[in-house]
Formats: C-alpha cells, structure tokens, sequence
C-alpha cells in the first residue's frame, strides 16, 4: 500500500489495470464498490460489474488458445455474463464459476487480476 502523509492512503495499485482504493475496485475502466454500498451505489457497481464481465469474457476470448480449457472458460466467462444480466443474479453460481475460471486464467496475469476483482465485488454485491 503506498500514502502520501501521515494517515492518508492513495489506494493499492494491483498490477496492470487493477487498482483497490478504499471501498472500490477499478478492473480496466470499469469499476464495482467492494463495501456495503447503498442501493443507488448499488445499482451503479452492478452495471459495473456487468461491464467489468463484458471485459472478462472479451479477455478469455482473445487468450482461449493459451489456455488447456480454452473452450470450458470462455463458457464458464458467458455464464458469468449470463447470471449478471439476470434481475436478481445469483451469487453461489457467480461464485462457482468465477471459481472455475481463476486457476484456468492463472497464466495470464491481467486476467486472473480481473477474475479476482470480479469475485471480490461479487462477494461484497450479493
């Protein structure tokens, strides 16, 4: 963790394009609260998580050849995609498959970053 003054905390940078500060996570350009945010906060790192899984799946995609289960995690980054965009998204089966896909993607640090970020929000979201 770096700061600047006595007290004060600039946040953690992750690596690539991951970046922790306070109660916020930042996965490329997208971003989802990691705290017990209130329902307009809410709503808003939803529709982050939501883009942060779009990113996700592009990723696993453009790697699927680098992978031994290419084919099984690009499914397993849909079915994420899937359950987010449902109006209630279920967070055993985000869970299982986000824990599918970590050690898949682990080859690829920006995307096991990415694959770690998304299931920290969803821990904290649902």
């Amino acid at each position: 963790m770096t700061g600047t003054g006595a007290g004060e905390n600039s946040g953690i940078q992750a690596g690539g394009d991951i970046r922790i500060d306070g109660s916020a996570v930042a996965v490329n350009r997208s971003t989802a609260t990691t705290g017990a945010p209130a329902a307009a906060d809410r709503e808003a790192a939803v529709a982050e998580l939501r883009a942060a899984a779009r990113l996700l799946l592009e990723q696993v995609r453009s790697h699927q050849d680098e992978y031994e289960d290419g084919e099984e995690l690009v499914d397993a980054a849909e079915r994420v995609e899937a359950e987010l965009a449902e109006d209630e998204p279920r967070r055993g089966v985000l869970l299982r498959w986000l824990g599918f896909l970590a050690p898949g993607v682990a080859a690829t640090a920006a995307v096991a970053g990415d694959v770690a970020a998304i299931q920290d929000s969803v821990t904290s979201l649902f």
